[in-house]
C-alpha cells in the first residue's frame, strides 16, 4: 500500500466559528504537525469575509506524495450555501477536488453535495454505501414525523448533478494513502450497545430496507476516511461515528495495518440524548489506551465530550472551528 508523504486537512464546515483560537504546534509535542486557524486577524481584515458555521461537517483532505496531490472532499455539510461560502472564503477551488466521500445518508453530511457538484463543473466520483439512499424516517417524542428526510441524496439525483455514484461496502483506495474504511464492524461493547426492542411508531429513527421492510435505523451505511502518512501514522476522519469512534479506529487499522494513530477527528456521536453518559469516559479511556496522539471531537460530540477530553487528554486535544487547518507528515 502507498503512503502519503504528508496530508493537510481543512475544516470547511463545522458547528462553530471561533476567531479567538490560537495557532498551535502539535499538542502531542511531535514536530510533524501544526494547527493553523482562520483567526482574529482574518476576521478583522476588511478585505476578507468571515466563514459561517452550521450543524454539519465537511473536510478537504489533500494528500501529497512526491510531486503528486490527491484532493478528497469528505462530507458536504448540511447546506450548499454554507459549504460554497466557506470554500470561497478559505480559497478552495471546487474544481480541484478529485473525489467525494459521503460518510452516510444523513442531511448534515450530504446536504451540500448538489451545490458542490454544480460548482465543480465536471463529473466527480461520489463514494458512499449502497444503503445510504434508502428511505429514512424520524419520529419525535411528541409525535412529529420527518418523512424521507434523506430524499435529496437519491443516487439518480446525484448523477444528474454531475456525480458518479460509487456504491460499495468495502474500502476504496483513493490514492496516496487515502482510503475509505468501508462498512465498520461494531465489536466494541459499549459502542455497540443493546438496541431497544423494535416497535414501529415508537420515537426513533427508521429506515426502509431494500426488501421493503421497516427497521430501526442503525446507520449501518456509515464509513470513515483514513490517511496513512509515512513516518507519522494514521489520520482518521469520522462523520458522526454512529458505529463508534473506537470501532472506526479499529476498522482503519484493519484497512491500513496496525499503525500508530496520529489523529482522529470528526463527529464522535457522544452528544446525542440517547447515548449513555458513561460512554464519554469510556471513549476517553480507550483513546488514551490506544495512544491517539491528536484528538479533535467535532459536530455531534457534545459539550460533555469536549469538557472531558480537554481536561483528561489535554496534551492531545484540539478545539475545532471552521477554517482550522491541520498538517501531518513531512514539511
Amino acid at each position: 500500500m502507498f503512503e502519503a508523504d504528508s496530508v493537510t486537512i481543512t475544516v470547511l464546515v463545522e458547528n462553530q466559528v471561533d476567531m479567538l483560537l490560537p495557532e498551535q504546534a502539535s499538542p502531542a509535542g511531535a514536530d510533524d504537525h501544526c494547527v493553523s486557524r482562520y483567526g482574529l486577524i482574518e476576521h478583522f481584515d476588511p478585505k476578507r469575509v468571515p466563514p459561517q458555521a452550521e450543524n454539519g461537517i465537511s473536510f478537504l483532505v489533500e494528500a501529497v506524495r512526491g510531486r503528486h496531490t490527491t484532493r478528497v472532499l469528505f462530507d458536504a455539510g448540511l447546506t450548499g450555501t454554507v459549504l460554497a461560502h466557506n470554500m470561497k472564503v478559505l480559497g478552495v477551488d471546487p474544481a480541484s477536488v478529485d473525489h467525494v466521500v459521503i460518510s452516510h445518508g444523513h442531511p448534515d453530511h450530504f446536504g451540500g453535495i448538489h451545490t458542490f457538484l454544480s460548482l465543480a463543473e465536471r463529473r466527480i466520483p461520489v463514494a458512499t454505501h449502497e444503503d445510504a439512499q434508502l428511505p429514512r424516517y424520524a419520529v419525535m417524542g411528541d409525535g412529529r414525523t420527518s418523512p424521507v428526510y434523506n430524499a435529496a441524496f437519491g443516487f439518480a439525483e446525484v448523477e444528474k448533478s454531475g456525480g458518479v455514484p460509487v456504491l460499495t461496502k468495502d474500502s476504496l483506495d483513493l490514492g496516496w494513502g487515502v482510503h475509505t474504511t468501508g462498512e465498520i464492524p461494531r465489536t466494541v461493547g459499549f459502542e455497540a450497545g443493546a438496541a431497544p426492542a423494535f416497535k414501529p411508531g415508537d420515537p426513533g429513527l427508521y429506515q426502509v430496507s431494500s426488501q421493503g421492510r421497516l427497521r430501526r435505523d442503525e446507520v449501518m451505511d456509515e464509513m470513515g476516511l483514513v490517511i496513512d502518512v509515512r513516518g507519522a501514522g494514521l489520520v482518521i476522519l469520522t462523520g458522526c461515528a454512529h458505529a463508534g469512534v473506537i470501532n472506526t479506529i479499529a476498522r482503519a487499522r484493519a484497512v491500513c495495518g496496525d499503525k500508530p494513530v496520529r489523529a482522529v477527528m470528526g463527529g464522535f456521536h457522544l452528544g446525542f440524548p440517547t447515548t449513555p453518559t458513561e460512554n464519554v469516559a469510556l471513549t476517553a479511556q480507550a483513546l488514551r489506551e490506544m495512544e491517539v496522539a491528536t484528538v479533535m471531537p467535532m459536530h455531534c460530540s457534545g459539550l460533555r465530550t469536549h469538557t472531558t477530553l480537554s481536561t483528561e487528554l489535554s496534551d492531545n486535544y484540539v478545539q475545532p472551528a471552521v477554517g482550522t487547518v491541520l498538517r501531518f507528515g513531512a514539511r
